[in-house]
């Protein structure tokens, strides 16, 4: 009820009493009509021994509705009503009997010429996407992938008059050449199926394009839909063309109970659908058939037959609707009746209630405002008006003349809250009175009036000049504070009573890791304390008790105090105490490094003597070692290389046969085999004698201008026989380079080495690669194969001397492991770079640089600059026992300076911080040159 709702926020505006000469208003009546049918509160009613008589009961009822006529019309819509239940029920069943075999068949027909349509419809687009393809003109394969996209096509095939497939999709050639052709149709489009030995049915579709057929295999359902009946489309001879495995198993006659007679009715006729009633052995059916239009198919279908199913549940429905009905016109009834009472008893109240409200709103410093949005008015309580300045009555203005009241800067404010009342709901806002010192606090809501539905906005405006002042100096007082709270270099938090926050400074932010704005008043102890904790690393309670020492996560330590407000409150107060703390920690931790430095420095002074009389023993047995090796190397180059001389200069005489014929044929084989090992020899006994050149510093190179590519060319027609025996493609794409400075017999051997790798472990069929890139500083050369690959794991020992990859293939091929340690030897000594990238059964890229002009050699570190470096060590670390004996006689009081635990550096005799002591049993370690770049995430199969 609209008055029910209207009086928990404003109550109606006062009634005006009626002016002389007029009528008083009708409400003054409602108390004596309603005297009759309610009783004074706080009486009870008198108990009633006679159970009461129908005629009593029937007339308190009738006054209760409104009188016998009232009564009289409610009981003849009732009887009306109730009649007409009872004809348009026995209607309903008669109807429902005699419509119900008309409807049931119309809508098979129905449904059966919808079904005939689509798979009209279907082949057509079937058909009309062959003849897309067909004239397109291409080959016979694009034709058939053209048809294949089609989103219902299985498979598709062309063949010829001979039955022989042209193109097919794969693996429906053989299947769709079975298909019958014969007696093809004048139309040029024939549609047949398959079927398998499970009933499957897959529609066929055959086009004839001149002495060719394209056959097109349709999805299952496709013309007829995966539909939940028993439809089926069949020719007129009775195959399925689409349909389920029973009916296809069967055969339409076969599954439906039909005969040859009754097949042929049903599939005759251009132009119509048929429905016949049919026994299927013991069940009753409807049987309907629509013939394809212009085909020579047809859609057959079967539905039950019975009696009508909505006999029985329209006489439970309308029974159940008579019941309730009744039910819901008594229970309408009795509501009403409450209601009526109910209304009648809270319109008494809402009397009393406004009177008392509205005598309450006269007696503050306010009232009451409604605006009538339809008819732009404002209405005014007597209290409200004389707060504005005006006579204190109900006042009526417009609403412009509402708004002039409030100061200009708040008009527009208050115009726009208004006319979105309705939308944005309920509103609070302070205005101040203009021409008047006066702020006034307005609140309002949207209603409805019941009678037009006017948009209506009421609400009440009260004085709020002194409360509004007394805020402002609060804030004032307020602001002041934060701003002496926000430049102290402490914390400062404020708790109440119940351990929730009142105020804070920025320090207390910035310490504990707020961010500005995340603390609201309010907040609980426990909440902030919880995500402070993120921020602290360890907390130390002081002697005193009061108060504690926090370290936080970012170094800094703060000093935490609390203190009790008289009303239980809490004041807590941090100060940050790093700087005192980080030099009690300081010159603890450097007295205790400093004597640790001095025990370790000593232990260290001992064991460096004992290094450097072991690095002199070493340092003799080595230079022993070099010399015996350096007269074996030449022992070997003269011994060896003279009867190789000799064999290699006799067996290539006698290759050649310049004394005459060898005679037997095996003696020239054997000559060229004696020749090719000697041959073979020679260059390892080479390779070896330079790798230990290189080794000991001794190799130079003889450097002068040369053209990179000829040398390629060169080192092609050597190993390009042997390419050719192993059936390998030799590919170099010959570019412009600029002339370098290099050795042309390193340059020669290390592209040698590369290509016969790559030839030697590529299997037959490969490619070996050989390609130049030009580059501002030289030249980068990439030599690449299609061979084996080599693992991860191996490719760390690939490239040091006498180092083979242990595999099955590798074993097969003879070598030393000498080849790409000396290839990257040589190229580092020219200044460049050697790499490898691999991937396991794909191939090996051997990539390397040669810079325009290689470096200076540089001349060999003098043998001693170990011992003196460690003399010199040895040394230093005596001067710095001798002051930190003079540091550890400095008086306590006086200022110790930072030092942290060292360690010798072995690189440059320097005092490494931070290091661990070193362990005086270990052997001596000897700084080695360090090993030239090999790349990490390479490998290589040569």
């Amino acid at each position: 009820m609209q008055s029910g709702a209207a009086k928990s926020n404003v109550p109606p505006r006062p009634v005006v009493p009626p002016m002389p000469g007029k009528a008083a208003p009708t409400q003054s009546a409602a108390p004596q009509a309603r005297a009759t049918f309610s009783r004074p509160s706080g009486t009870t009613a008198p108990s009633r021994p006679n159970i009461p008589t129908p005629g009593t009961s029937l007339n308190k009822l009738t006054k209760r509705i409104g009188g016998r006529n009232s009564f009289k019309q409610l009981l003849l819509s009732t009887l009306a009503f109730f009649a007409l239940f009872t004809i348009l029920a026995t209607s309903k069943f008669i109807n429902d009997h005699s419509h119900y075999k008309a409807a049931e068949t119309e809508a098979f027909q129905t449904e059966l010429a919808v079904s005939a349509r689509n798979v009209a419809q279907t082949l057509d687009r079937e058909i009309a996407w062959m003849d897309t393809a067909l004239s397109l003109k291409g080959s016979p394969q694009q034709v058939i992938n053209f048809v294949a996209r089609g989103p219902r096509v299985a498979g598709t095939a062309l063949i010829d008059t001979a039955g022989t497939v042209i193109a097919s999709t794969p693996g429906a050639g053989a299947p769709l050449s079975a298909v019958d052709r014969r007696n093809f149709p004048n139309g040029g489009v024939k549609v047949t199926s398959l079927i398998s030995d499970t009933g499957n049915v897959t529609p066929v579709v055959i086009r004839k394009t001149g002495d060719a057929y394209l056959v097109v295999a349709l999805a299952p359902y496709t013309l007829i839909g995966n539909t939940v009946g028993e439809r089926s489309l069949i020719e007129a001879g009775g195959r399925v063309i689409d349909g389920k495995p029973d009916v296809a198993r069967q055969g339409v006659m076969g599954y439906y109970k039909l005969s040859p007679a009754r097949l042929s009715d049903l599939t005759k006729g251009a132009h119509s659908e048929k429905v016949v009633t049919h026994t299927r052995g013991k069940d009753s059916i409807w049987l309907g058939a629509a013939k394809i239009p212009n085909s020579y198919l047809t859609v057959v279908e079967s539905l039950p037959r019975g009696v009508s199913p909505g006999l029985k549940q329209n006489i439970i429905l309308f029974g159940l609707l008579f019941i309730g009905t009744a039910w819901l016109i008594w229970a309408i009834m009795s509501q009403l009746l409450k209601q009526l009472d109910a209304v009648r008893k809270q319109q008494d109240e809402d009397e009393v209630s406004r009177r008392r409200y509205q005598a309450a709103i006269d007696g503050s410093r306010g009232g009451v405002w409604e605006i009538d949005l339809l008819r732009n008015k404002a209405y005014l309580s007597p209290s409200l008006a004389k707060l504005f300045g005006m006579p204190e009555r109900e006042t009526h203005i417009t609403l412009p003349q509402f708004l002039g009241l409030f100061t200009a800067a708040d008009r527009d404010k208050l115009y726009h809250t208004i006319r979105r009342c309705h939308v944005t709901g309920e509103f609070d806002m302070d205005l101040g009175v203009a021409h008047l010192p006066v702020f006034i606090a307005v609140n309002g809501k949207p209603s409805m009036h019941n009678t037009n539905q006017a948009k209506m906005v009421t609400g009440m405006a009260l004085d709020v000049t002194e409360a509004r002042g007394s805020k402002m100096r609060l804030q004032s007082a307020e602001a002041r504070l934060h701003d002496a709270l926000s430049s102290m270099n402490d914390s400062f938090v404020i708790w109440d009573q119940m351990d929730r926050l009142v105020l804070w400074n920025a320090k207390f932010e910035d310490f504990f890791g707020f961010v500005s704005g995340n603390l609201q008043q309010g907040m609980e102890h426990s909440l902030i304390e919880y995500h402070s904790n993120k921020a602290v690393d360890e907390i130390f309670r002081l002697e005193d008790g009061k108060g504690s020492e926090i370290l936080l996560k970012d170094g800094r330590w703060v000093r935490y105090l609390e203190t009790y407000t008289k009303d239980g409150g809490r004041v807590s107060i941090g100060t940050d105490v790093t700087g005192i703390r980080t030099r009690e920690q300081q010159l603890q931790v450097n007295q205790d490094a400093l004597e640790r430095t001095i025990s370790v420095l000593k232990k260290s002074q001992v064991r460096i003597v004992e290094l450097a009389e072991n690095y002199e023993q070493e340092k003799i047995r080595a230079e022993e070692a070099n010399q015996s090796k350096s007269e074996f190397l030449a022992n070997m180059s003269h011994e060896l290389r003279t009867p190789l001389n000799a064999i290699n200069g006799f067996s290539d005489i006698m290759k050649k046969e310049l004394f005459g014929p060898l005679g037997d044929p095996r003696y020239k084989e054997y000559v060229n085999d004696i020749l090719f090992s000697g041959q073979h020899l020679l260059s390892l006994i080479n390779d070896i004698l330079d790798m230990s050149k290189i080794e000991a510093g001794k190799m130079t190179l003889n450097v002068e201008a040369m053209q990179l590519n000829e040398m390629i060319e060169q080192v092609l027609r050597i190993v390009r026989g042997r390419a050719e025996e192993n059936r390998l493609k030799l590919v170099y794409n010959k570019v412009d380079t600029q002339e370098i400075e290099a050795d042309p017999r390193a340059v020669k051997q290390i592209l040698l080495n590369l290509a016969t790798n790559a030839i030697k472990f590529t299997p037959e069929g490969g490619v070996v690669r050989i390609a130049v890139e030009p580059k501002q500083a030289g030249l980068i050369v990439r030599v690449s194969d299609t061979g084996i690959g080599i693992s991860q794991e191996d490719i760390a020992r690939l490239a040091q001397p006498f180092e083979q990859i242990d595999s099955q293939h590798s074993r097969q091929h003879e070598g030393t492991g000498l080849g790409l340690a000396l290839s990257k030897s040589l190229v580092e000594l020219h200044g460049g770079n050697f790499s490898i990238e691999n991937t396991v059964g794909q191939g090996t890229t051997v990539i390397f640089t040669l810079p325009s002009r290689p470096p200076a050699q540089k001349a060999i570190a003098d043998d001693n600059e170990v011992g003196n470096e460690i003399s010199r060590l040895a040394q230093d670390i005596a001067d710095v026992l001798n002051e930190g004996s003079v540091n550890q006689a400095i008086p306590a009081d006086q200022s110790v300076p930072t030092y942290r635990p060292t360690e010798f550096d072995p690189h440059g005799g320097q005092i490494a911080p931070h290091a661990a002591a070193p362990n005086p049993q270990a052997p001596p370690q000897v700084q080695a040159a360090p090993p030239p770049y090999v790349p990490q995430d390479n490998s290589s199969a040569a």
